[in-house]
């Protein structure tokens, strides 16, 4: 029992992430017309399914690699600054919409693709390699192989983007295709285990036959936030001498359990992010509004993962 306790995290790290991701291709394929109206829907589950959650644990987290007990003041203050930080970050959407979605894309990209590398790789140069090319690959992919349908996306969370921006042109197309091949090759050039270009190959096909909204939140849910609540667990677990054979799904309850004031008050602040941002539509659905959300709190979060990164990187792999 304690050999499969320890094992588990590792089987499922690989299993149901490629096991979703290939369910969600086959039903893209069987139903396509079904999958592009169930797209917002799926990406906006995440809110509930793990996506949301798995950053609303935060304000616990340096408490945990700090070694302190996550005291009342303690948590206070660093809800206080995770809340200044992503004010801050809404105040420049309000103002420079488009560069602030570009930033966003950016820093997505990064903390998508160091988040995956910490699961090949100690820091070093084949971290930052492969945190580089499978974060680009996230990325780009949407915008290779569905360009018009990506666009839209990037336009429910800068609204009123100028038109000359659109990249919709056969060169716009070959450019985002060259790009991915050169992730790709950045990747080959890390040298990652043969599991990584397995499942490298399960979201090119994830990304190339479902769309945009479908295969990223697929990706932000099954892979990323289902990655980074198995890491928290550990973390938890090993900096806290905890008993190494609780069971995983033990451990990633609690941390559920955990996130779920946070999670109930990220979503109560939803309904006001339309108008706090200009020219955004009324009527339109929740998708854009979400994706604000969702990237107001990821810099701080991924500042925080960063530094947990640099303060507990025996956790990392």
């Amino acid at each position: 029992n304690f050999l499969l306790n320890l094992a588990m995290p590792s089987l499922l790290r690989l299993g149901i992430p490629w096991m979703l991701a290939l369910s969600t291709i086959g039903f893209s394929l069987l139903f396509p017309h079904v999958s592009v109206a169930a797209a917002p829907w799926i990406f906006l589950s995440s809110a509930i399914l793990l996506g949301v959650p798995h950053g609303a644990c935060d304000p616990w987290i340096p408490g945990w690699v700090l070694n302190r007990p996550s005291r009342l003041l303690f948590l206070i203050a660093i809800f206080i600054a995770y809340l200044a930080l992503s004010g801050l970050y809404l105040l420049l959407w309000r103002t420079f919409p488009f560069p602030s979605t570009f930033f966003f894309l950016l820093l997505t990209a990064w903390h998508w693709g160091s988040a995956d590398a910490s699961v090949e790789f100690h820091p070093g140069k084949q971290w930052l390699g492969f945190s580089i090319a499978r974060g680009s690959l996230v990325m780009l992919a949407p915008f290779a192989f569905h360009l018009p349908e990506a666009w839209q996306v990037v336009q429910l969370m800068a609204p009123g983007t100028l038109d000359w921006l659109r990249p919709d042109s056969h060169n716009h197309h070959l450019f985002f295709l060259i790009a991915v091949f050169l992730s790709l090759l950045l990747q080959a050039f890390s040298r990652p285990h043969r599991g990584a270009w397995i499942e490298t190959l399960v979201l090119l096909l994830l990304f190339y036959f479902t769309p945009p909204l479908l295969s990223v939140g697929i990706y932000f849910i099954a892979f990323h936030a289902w990655r980074h609540l198995l890491r928290l667990g550990s973390l938890r677990d090993q900096l806290s001498s905890a008993d190494l054979s609780t069971p995983w799904i033990k451990a990633v309850s609690k941390l559920l359990l955990l996130s779920c004031p946070l999670t109930l008050a990220t979503l109560i602040f939803l309904p006001w992010i339309p108008s706090l941002v200009r020219a955004m539509p009324a009527n339109q659905n929740w998708v854009g509004p979400y994706l604000i959300l969702l990237a107001v709190l990821t810099l701080p979060h991924a500042i925080l993962v960063g530094w947990i990164d640099k303060k507990s990187p025996f956790i990392s792999s």
